[in-house]
């Protein structure tokens, strides 16, 4: 899904304030906002947190701090009844696939970025999408977020690669360093 939370890479929003000695939590009610989503956390997945952040309209969203995006996303998830129905309702948790299909990459294998845009959630930057990358090698295997974010259960797992890119071919000529990203096997596409 494009929206106003994939702003990685863009311009026109400032510097990214880097406060030093920063506490875990500026105000007590964050602390108290990170125990109710970690409870949250219990009945769905990080993908369908991530996924109900996004929904948050866009001014709300850039107004908004860090915690502010998250208690909208816990206010919003206990109202869904499946959320909150079974009190008895595991943790969800990415389910080990034995053995995980052979790896479709290897390292060194250049790799293009799928443009895959829906209305679901994505993990794949804006960024990133079409963009020509190598694989340094195939990182772990974990249940893609998409489908994850879709039922709020994890599936069955697949193969994330770290993949680099030259900054340069992503953001411009003056970027001189090289961008790591891990994405998913049905994220890429061989070149």
């Amino acid at each position: 899904m494009d929206g106003v939370h994939d702003l990685g890479g863009m311009h026109g929003f400032g510097p990214v304030p880097i406060e030093a000695d920063e506490p875990v939590f500026h105000e007590v009610w964050e602390g108290r906002v990170w125990y109710m989503t970690r409870a949250l956390g219990g009945r769905v997945t990080t993908d369908r947190v991530r996924h109900t952040i996004e929904q948050m309209p866009p001014g709300q969203y850039l107004t908004s701090s860090y915690y502010e995006r998250w208690l909208w996303a816990a206010e919003h998830l206990a109202e869904d009844p499946e959320v909150l129905a079974d009190t008895n309702r595991s943790r969800p948790r990415p389910s080990p696939t034995t053995p995980l299909s052979p790896s479709r990459f290897r390292p060194g294998d250049r790799v293009r970025v799928r443009n895959v845009v829906t209305a679901d959630h994505t993990r794949v930057p804006r960024y990133l999408r079409r963009a020509v990358g190598r694989v340094e090698w195939a990182a772990f295997a974990w249940p893609n977020p998409t489908r994850s974010a879709e039922t709020g259960t994890y599936g069955e797992s697949e193969l994330v690669y770290t993949v680099v890119f030259p900054a340069a071919d992503l953001f411009g000529p003056p970027a001189d360093h090289t961008l790591a990203a891990d994405l998913a096997e049905s994220d890429l596409e061989g070149t």
